[in-house]
């Protein structure tokens, strides 16, 4: 077989487990189950058993990764529709996206000092909050693992579309503008579609606004926080 009909081969394989994935949604017992999680199982699985490499499949599903970036930009649509709101209520949006980006890097930290992280790991956590285009980056300029954070970043992403309108109905959170500003700067993209499924629109265009700038505040604040935390990690505890 050709090396382009490999590409397209795994190109199209990568949509075939999604749609698949997703249509086995449809059955109640996996219709929380992100078909994400579920594709990527099917992935691997099939990867393993016919012994391809990553490196041999990511040639063609590179191209699919590469589609992050357009897709991120492609939110702003909601962002313009509800740009009113954003307004009317911008003194307690903005001050929560500079509290969530706080709480985001020391919960990392945190989560370090509890299970003594060596540095390159704890640096790979850091941004675990923002959109993965803008993690990995982060991730290259401040000395973590890029493959690592990947993968922290779809992790915190499943948590916050699973679970997070969940915990916020469970202390009576009923706000759209709260909902929207605390799942999209906790799990940037993949929290927002969680809305955008739900046809929460006012809650997309705050969490859109809220992934976005919760990422350019981690990309500008991270460096600082790492002085702090190599300044004080002996107390901490972590090395």
């Amino acid at each position: 077989m050709s090396d382009f009909a490999l590409i397209a081969l795994y190109f199209s394989s990568t949509f075939a487990f999604f749609y698949f994935a997703k249509f086995l949604t449809r059955f109640h017992w996996l219709k929380k189950f992100p078909p994400i999680i579920t594709a990527s199982i099917f992935i691997i699985l099939v990867l393993k058993f016919f012994n391809i490499s990553f490196e041999e499949y990511n040639t063609g599903a590179k191209y699919i990764t590469f589609l992050l970036g357009p897709a991120t930009i492609a939110l702003a649509y909601p962002l313009i529709k509800n740009r009113e709101i954003l307004l009317q209520n911008k003194r307690a949006i903005y001050f929560g996206f500079i509290f969530a980006t706080f709480v985001a890097i020391l919960s990392a930290v945190f989560l370090g000092k509890i299970f003594h992280t060596k540095l390159s790991v704890l640096l790979s956590m850091l941004p675990k909050s923002v959109t993965t285009p803008i993690a990995v980056e982060i991730s290259k300029t401040i000395g973590g693992i890029p493959e690592l954070t990947a993968c922290a970043v779809i992790f915190t992403g499943i948590l916050g579309a699973i679970f997070g309108r969940r915990i916020l109905k469970l202390f009576g959170i009923k706000n759209d503008i709260a909902i929207g500003l605390s799942v999209g700067a906790s799990s940037h993209v993949m929290g927002t579609s969680s809305l955008a499924e739900q046809k929460e629109f006012k809650q997309v265009a705050i969490s859109t606004v809220a992934l976005t700038i919760v990422a350019i505040l981690t990309a500008v604040l991270t460096p600082l926080m790492i002085k702090l935390y190599i300044k004080f990690a002996p107390v901490f505890g972590i090395h």
